[in-house]
């Protein structure tokens, strides 16, 4: 009967044993959890970059405006020849804002029209007319740079490439 009272008291001990540990873990875990009064939203600052220089490119040019990049009273860039244009070639090339006189002129070939006007404070404004081809309009410089584009009267062939603006109405 020894035998029994001691395998009946070791299993007592050990059943308290495992009862206090697992009391003792409980309290852990519960500590271990976090508080939900004391959640806090990430603040936005975390998933957004606080400037816009993070995921936007400058606008303005990497290089300044030279001599060789401007055009003189007649459309031609200085100690250049007077070239075909591209959009006579059938390769016309892309204008966009911010790209030097001569660039335009390289894409667009000679205007048929310029006028170079100083402004206050030295800067430098040049219109600079295509009244003919594919990109008809009136382009605008300040500083050697293209700041404004005014299509105006459109071919005919541009205008047919457009898709309506408006549907029809259907009949009542």
């Amino acid at each position: 009967m020894g035998f029994v009272m001691r395998w009946i008291a070791s299993r007592r001990i050990l059943a308290s044993i495992l009862l206090a540990s697992s009391v003792t873990a409980c309290g852990s875990v519960q500590n271990m959890m976090p508080d939900p009064a004391s959640f806090r939203f990430p603040d936005r600052s975390v998933f957004l970059p606080t400037t816009s220089n993070s995921y936007a490119f400058p606008i303005s040019p990497g290089t300044p405006v030279g001599p060789a990049d401007l055009v003189d009273a007649q459309g031609l860039c200085a100690g250049a020849a007077p070239a075909p244009s591209d959009a006579a070639s059938g390769s016309a090339r892309g204008v966009s804002l911010n790209m030097t006189e001569c660039e335009v002129v390289r894409a667009l070939g000679q205007p048929q029209g310029v006028d170079v006007t100083p402004q206050s404070g030295g800067q430098r404004r040049v219109v600079m007319t295509y009244k003919a081809g594919e990109r008809a309009g009136i382009y605008e410089f300040v500083d050697g740079r293209l700041t404004g584009i005014d299509h105006g009267n459109e071919t005919p062939a541009a205008v047919a490439k457009k898709p309506p603006n408006k549907k029809p109405r259907p009949p009542a």
